[in-house]
């Protein structure tokens, strides 16, 4: 028990090695389950409704030649239509 011919060097190397090794099978069955599209990013996911949304609405109405449409944004970020107000407790009176 009270071996110490390990050097705290060696211990602190396999500290490090035991949790990067089940970190590194996490990061592989996750790219290898992506990689066989098994499972699919939510970030793809959302990137595809958003351009069948795009499509079906540019199919259902025909736009008029005099408006400009703007481009809407790809990145999937939505945007605050505004600032509120902080809600504060009201006072109780007795």
């Amino acid at each position: 028990m009270n071996d110490t011919t390990t050097s705290p060097i060696i211990m602190g190397l396999l500290f490090v090695l035991r949790c990067l090794v089940p970190l590194g099978i996490l990061f592989g069955v996750s790219y290898l389950l992506r990689r066989m599209e098994l499972i699919v990013d939510q970030a793809e996911e959302e990137n595809v409704a958003e351009v069948d949304q795009s499509q079906q609405q540019a199919t259902d109405a025909s736009p008029d030649p005099k408006q400009e449409v703007s481009p809407k944004p790809i990145s999937g970020a939505k945007q605050k239509s505004g600032k509120k107000k902080p809600v504060t407790p009201k006072k109780k009176e007795s």
